[in-house]
């Protein structure tokens, strides 16, 4: 089945226990996860998994890549303190979403 990507996500994890998305619920940040979200043409959104990173700067750069080049949204859910800069090739030609 083709997929159609639709969106790059790069998410703060905490990994105590079962791994979850680190937003504003005071759980410590261990390490980034950058996704792909796609749909299948039955219509079922699907996220696959890329990588993982120990810190924000080379996941936000990896995921920062991958929305620029497909021409798709990078939705952002991490804490707002520890959101990267955005570059300038982002800021003028993409679009970036945060999620909190």
């Amino acid at each position: 089945m083709p997929k159609q990507p639709i969106a790059v996500e790069l998410e703060a994890i905490n990994r105590e226990g079962e791994t979850q998305v680190v937003r504003d619920s005071g759980l410590t940040v261990q390490g980034y996860s950058v996704y792909l979200r796609a749909v299948e043409s039955s219509g079922l959104a699907l996220a696959t998994w890329v990588a993982d990173y120990d810190t924000i700067g080379p996941a936000y750069e990896l995921a920062e890549r991958l929305s620029l080049a497909l021409a798709i949204p990078l939705t952002m859910l991490v804490p707002e303190p520890l959101m990267p800069i955005q570059s300038e090739s982002v800021a003028t030609t993409g679009a970036i979403t945060t999620a909190n």
